[in-house]
């Protein structure tokens, strides 16, 4: 194989072809300031999965090639997603990495009765495209965010989702701060619902919560929750970003009079007080509180968004790159939202790859406030990738690479004795 070099690219362009030649391929003119390219000659051999048992299966995806070139990827954690991804890859086998919106395309319209436009499709396809940037940047000899339009800063924002430690006590909440501060965050999250629908579901007896079904707040609750933000945001001073997250378990009425309650704390934000399948509830929410309103880990593409977007329905979006159809799509929404003057915040639950795949969509989107941290906790977590060096995000940031695609290299070791149960390692 011999690689097309930047000189040959610029006599092509240049020559009586440039006019049929540019427009097709200008996505790849703006890569060209690595060395070679391989344009043309790489075609997608096999997509293979592999998965991870953190607290959830988290699903892995490769993409091979038959010039040994690989691109790696994930989907969002679900049942059936490494079946689906499976079943899509029929629409890339032979086909050239560096189409990947087209290819894109071809996935969500070839699966369009399946309900491509949301749910596990969309997240599974988002795996694959992933995967694709990866192998694109590498052909390219470029990192990914140059090939979604550059990058707007160096390093990101992340902020600590620390769960909840499901006691009406504030002193664990706040030693979950102190943590959150001495790993060297700057802005967290907590879940303030600890009594939510998971109980209902399972038929456990509520302490403090009435009961799950009519999604209503007690009393009792506003007090709890109030007290514990009070000593949270004391215990870590000023300069902390606090976020509350209550994962669309409440009515309107009781969502918008705790937002309003809380308004004297200056919450960096409240995420997904309604259930996300009504907008203009949200909306009533988002204008009548000082307090942000966050949402969008549970929509899924430009259209599932564009209700809140239009209705100005949030103060952020927060998309998951891996479950709302992928880096690509994850741009597009942040930078429809910012016609509205909407901030953007990335959600995710995945590996070092995942994290580091919303990293570059991030980086690219001029709206970007902060991505999520997942799974920190985990002592091996960071481990999953090579060259992770100490802290994942040193300083409470993410610091891009500029390697080629995502920058990333598997701990096969590590990856592989951490398999989750019946998952072999990439195999198709």
């Amino acid at each position: 194989m011999s690689p097309i070099s930047r000189r040959q690219i610029f006599r092509v362009a240049t020559g009586a072809a440039a006019a049929a030649w540019i427009p097709e391929h200008s996505q790849v003119l703006k890569a060209m300031p690595a060395a070679e390219a391989m344009l043309g000659k790489v075609k997608i051999r096999d997509v293979e999965t592999a998965t991870i048992q953190l607290n959830y299966p988290a699903h892995l995806v490769k993409l091979t090639t038959d010039q040994g070139v690989f691109g790696l990827g994930e989907t969002f954690n679900g049942f059936a997603m490494v079946d689906m991804v499976h079943n899509l890859k029929r629409y890339v086998i032979g086909q050239d990495p560096l189409q990947v919106d087209f290819l894109w395309t071809k996935m969500m319209d070839a699966t369009a009765g399946h309900g491509s436009n949301a749910g596990y499709t969309a997240s599974a396809i988002a795996g694959i495209e992933t995967a694709l940037w990866d192998l694109a940047g590498k052909i390219l000899g470029v990192p990914v965010y140059t090939l979604l339009g550059g990058k707007f800063r160096d390093k990101l924002l992340v902020y600590h989702d620390t769960g909840a430690p499901r006691t009406a006590d504030p002193a664990p909440w706040v030693a979950e701060a102190l943590r959150s501060k001495e790993y060297g965050f700057k802005a967290v999250k907590f879940d303030l619902d600890w009594e939510g629908r998971g109980q209902g579901i399972a038929g456990r007896p509520y302490q403090y919560r009435r009961e799950v079904w009519n999604r209503a707040i007690t009393a009792t609750e506003y007090k709890q929750w109030y007290r514990i933000l009070e000593k949270i945001i004391e215990a870590l001073g000023p300069g902390y970003d606090v976020a509350v997250d209550l994962h669309w378990e409440y009515n309107t009425r009781d969502a918008l009079r705790f937002a309003q309650d809380v308004e004297p704390l200056k919450l960096w934000f409240i995420e997904d007080p309604t259930p996300p399948e009504n907008a203009d509830a949200m909306a009533r929410i988002t204008a009548q509180t000082r307090t942000p309103i966050c949402t969008g880990e549970n929509l899924y593409t430009r259209h599932g968004f564009r209700p809140y977007i239009e209705k100005q329905a949030c103060d952020i979006v927060q998309p998951d790159a891996q479950k709302c159809g992928g880096l690509l799509e994850t741009k597009r929404i942040a930078d429809y939202a910012d016609l509205y003057y909407i901030t953007f915040a990335c959600h995710h639950m995945c590996t070092p790859v995942g994290a580091t795949a919303a990293a570059h969509a991030c980086a690219a989107c001029r709206s970007f406030v902060a991505l999520e941290s997942d799974s920190i906790e985990i002592p091996w977590w960071k481990d999953l990738i090579r060259n992770s060096g100490g802290k994942f995000y040193p300083g409470g940031n993410f610091a891009l690479s500029n390697r080629p695609g995502l920058g990333v290299e598997l701990n096969e070791e590590m990856c592989k004795a951490h398999l989750a149960p019946g998952s072999k390692w990439f195999t198709s």
